[in-house]
């Protein structure tokens, strides 16, 4: 895979695998069959081995051969070592202040710019990857390191008040369970 594919889901529930289709498709464009999931969007820990589980169990449901996982003690070596041997990055649901400063304290932003594969965010991951979002609850911005050259909106339902008019720039509207595809060049 030459280009970077950016897809963005607007949420899904991974337990229930709601987006499996989705996963399968991308197995059959992925080269080495590997996909590596940041998992850091949790404050506990307990959380987060639950999810991996969850992610272990669906990503070799659809067609995974090797799930790894970035560890938060993983040393620039093991880092590119992971990087370098898949050509598909997971960034889930979570909290998006943790997934977003987890990754700026590691430097993760530019390896993600540059890298030559598909990042699929869901949610949280979503956010990150994208301009920004604000939570049309609480009003809060969510910072994103742009990489999709647009702001988001996910778990979008028609019934909510837009928070579009907070943010410079165009706004992608994504409905749980759905998910847009671009390029980091678009």
């Amino acid at each position: 895979m030459k280009a970077q594919l950016i897809i963005l889901q607007g949420g899904e529930d991974v337990g229930k695998r709601t987006n499996e289709i989705l996963f399968k498709n991308v197995v059959n464009l992925s080269v080495t069959k590997n996909i590596l999931v940041i998992p850091w969007t949790s404050k506990t820990l307990e959380k987060e081995m639950e999810y991996r589980t969850i992610f272990n169990n669906y990503f070799t449901h659809s067609g995974f051969q090797d799930v790894l996982f970035l560890e938060t003690d993983d040393s620039n070596l093991e880092i590119t070592r992971k990087i370098t041997s898949v050509d598909v990055i997971y960034l889930p649901v979570g909290d998006p202040d943790i997934l977003y400063r987890e990754i700026k304290k590691r430097s993760l932003q530019n390896r993600l710019h540059d890298f030559k594969g598909i990042l699929i965010g869901n949610s949280a991951g979503a956010i990150v990857l994208s301009k920004g979002s604000v939570d049309p609850h609480e009003g809060k911005f969510f910072s994103g390191f742009g990489l999709a050259k647009f702001f988001i909106t996910v778990h979008f339902n028609l019934d909510q008040e837009s928070t579009t008019e907070k943010l410079e720039g165009p706004v992608i509207n994504i409905p749980e369970d759905m998910w847009i595809e671009t390029s980091g060049q678009d």
